[in-house]
């Protein structure tokens, strides 16, 4: 069938809309000057920075004499920036932008272009050399207005990661990743929380290769000058502070004893020159089945095949750093926990594993150069083993060679003692506290707090 042929239409403009007139037009004018604003988390977050006098706070550190010679005092401009952080975060570049959407200026009585980006840089210049102190006049107001929880705080370290060069930086620098990330510098940053809430009470960052174990003393003083602004609390009252096993030191636990503040955490087994590593092994597995502790985790609420955790309390004298001084006494609770022991065991069967595939291949080149002789041999033999932890759970020996009748040959062998020693021991860790109140399903219950400061921050 022939296609059938429509005629071209002509396109006509569509004619312009009749001007409005009367009450019409003045409707129209009044709804092109109305200006939609974003109030979002303002309504509760402004009258916060408020009562916590942020503002006057800043610009009594940043005007000394009390002279503003700017037509915006640095104090609103932090403002700003902090509000702009806790509600919708954007480059400096956009925050000029985000002001003009949002009812901050007009609750501010300022003009987006009051906020562009250059004047927010400065304004972080301005505030740099007195961060330390604007942070500690905050956690004071807040502790005093906000009615803060300090019996119990967290000390912990975290790391942000950076890509990029960053060749001119002091603190950007490879070192441990927590993120797993070895391939990327990083900052770290040491922080003290409270347990109830995670509020930051205190925080410094530091270059990405400080070692965690070099930390505490430090931020234990940086601690005490902050209690001591503080309103003074009843004498029965110390301060807990919790953290992991690489932040209680035998120079950090000398500190605490010299402190007004107790600590709680595991304790590393090389402490008190090996001190812990003794008492983890003296310990009979009987008595410690025969005290079970009532902590369960949530994850395991309603598990029927649920294993306690079990806990015996015992004195421990830790040689005190300086020799001229007295032992410290410390409050230990040895634990064994389920979990653990069943990690423990894995990952011993892993290491060996991996070092006896290691000697094996090894095996195929005696014989061969450069494995010709028994030094060669026993000298890749040291490096292969060199910080593998399943070192000790094998015994091996290298035979034979050139001045002897016998092929030069690689053996090992398991170590059933040692196994059964290291499987003795697994599970078990120690926990150490100088607070003499607490109580061992307490000391357990209150070590898992530990990780409040991480999951937190991150």
């Amino acid at each position: 069938m022939a296609r059938r042929l429509h005629p071209i239409r002509a396109w006509k403009r569509p004619e312009a809309p009749p001007v409005p007139q009367g009450q019409a037009a003045v409707l129209e004018a009044a709804l092109d000057q109305a200006l939609v604003r974003s109030l979002g988390a303002l309504p509760a977050l402004l009258p916060l920075c408020e009562h916590l006098g942020l503002r006057a706070i800043i610009n009594r550190h940043c005007y000394p004499d009390g002279a503003v010679s700017e037509d915006l005092e640095v104090g609103t401009v932090a403002l700003v920036l902090a509000l702009n952080r806790l509600q919708a975060p954007q480059p400096l570049v956009h925050v000029e932008e985000w002001v003009a959407q949002s009812a901050l200026g007009d609750l501010l009585g300022l003009d987006a272009g009051q906020c562009n980006d250059d004047r927010l840089a400065r304004t972080l210049d301005r505030l740099l050399p007195h961060l330390d102190a604007i942070w500690q006049d905050l956690v004071v107001a807040a502790v005093t207005t906000c009615d803060v929880d300090l019996s119990a705080l967290c000390y912990d370290i975290t790391s942000i990661s950076f890509c990029g060069a960053y060749d001119d930086a002091d603190l950007v620098r490879y070192g441990y990743s927590r993120d797993h990330r070895p391939d990327r510098k990083q900052v770290e940053v040491a922080a003290t929380v409270t347990a109830a809430g995670g509020i930051p009470v205190d925080y410094r960052p530091l270059a990405g290769n400080v070692a965690d174990r070099s930390t505490p003393v430090e931020q234990l003083e940086r601690l005490q000058g902050l209690l001591a602004l503080l309103p003074p609390r009843p004498a029965n009252q110390r301060t807990l502070v919790i953290s992991d096993r690489a932040m209680l030191t035998d120079a950090a636990l000398a500190a605490y004893a010299d402190s007004s503040l107790c600590y709680l955490g595991p304790l590393d087994p090389s402490v008190g020159h090996s001190a812990v590593r003794a008492l983890l092994a003296g310990v009979e597995a009987a008595e410690l089945a025969a005290h079970p502790l009532p902590y369960r985790p949530q994850r395991a609420a309603d598990d029927p095949d649920w294993e306690a955790y079990c806990g015996v309390e015992r004195p421990l004298l830790v040689p005190h750093p300086d020799p001229t001084k007295a032992p410290l006494a410390v409050r230990a609770l040895v634990v064994w926990s389920p979990g653990k022991a069943r990690l423990d065991a894995h990952l011993r069967q892993t290491h060996l594993r991996r070092l006896e595939k290691e000697l094996t291949a090894l095996a195929g080149k005696v014989g061969k150069r450069p494995y010709l002789t028994v030094e060669t041999v026993q000298k890749r033999v040291a490096t292969l083993c060199k910080g593998q932890p399943a070192r000790r759970l094998l015994t091996i020996s290298v035979s034979g060679g050139l001045q002897t009748t016998e092929p030069l040959r690689l053996r090992w062998r398991q170590d059933e003692a040692a196994l059964a020693q290291a499987a003795a021991l697994d599970g078990r860790y120690v926990l150490g506290t100088n607070d003499p109140h607490l109580e061992a399903a307490a000391l357990l219950a209150q070590a898992k707090w530990r990780d409040v400061p991480r999951s937190g921050l991150r």
